[in-house]
């Protein structure tokens, strides 16, 4: 989020000397986000109806931070319409961090098998 906020924060004549990982979300931040998506799912049984949020504290929590990334991808949407963000990955990054929060609230609500460090 620091990365998508120092490139969301820099003025559009200064993007060129923005930093890859650093101040500029790149296409590999997006994938590392979609892997972990696909991670998370992977653990539990997709709900087969009408999700109401906040089936506990942990997921309540992770709903409302899907909710305030939706804004921002909102915002984002309207600055890259305006022309502010060229050539920029933040409007996916946001979108996919929207849903790894909706995942993860998934993950926390139903039957699910614990995430285990990769080797």
């Amino acid at each position: 989020l620091f990365v998508a906020g120092a490139e969301l924060a820099t003025d559009p004549q200064r993007r060129d000397e923005l930093e890859p990982f650093v101040t500029r979300v790149t296409v590999e931040m997006v994938e590392a986000v979609e892997t972990t998506i696909d991670d998370v799912s992977s653990r539990y049984d997709q709900p087969r109806e009408f999700v109401l949020p906040g089936e506990n504290r942990v997921a309540a929590t992770l709903d409302l931070a899907r909710t305030v990334v939706r804004r921002a991808e909102r915002e984002a949407v309207a600055a890259a319409r305006a022309g502010w963000l060229r050539d920029s990955c933040v409007v996916p990054y946001l979108n996919r961090l929207a849903d790894l929060c909706y995942a993860l609230a998934r993950w926390q609500e139903g039957q699910y098998r614990p995430l285990r460090p990769k080797r």
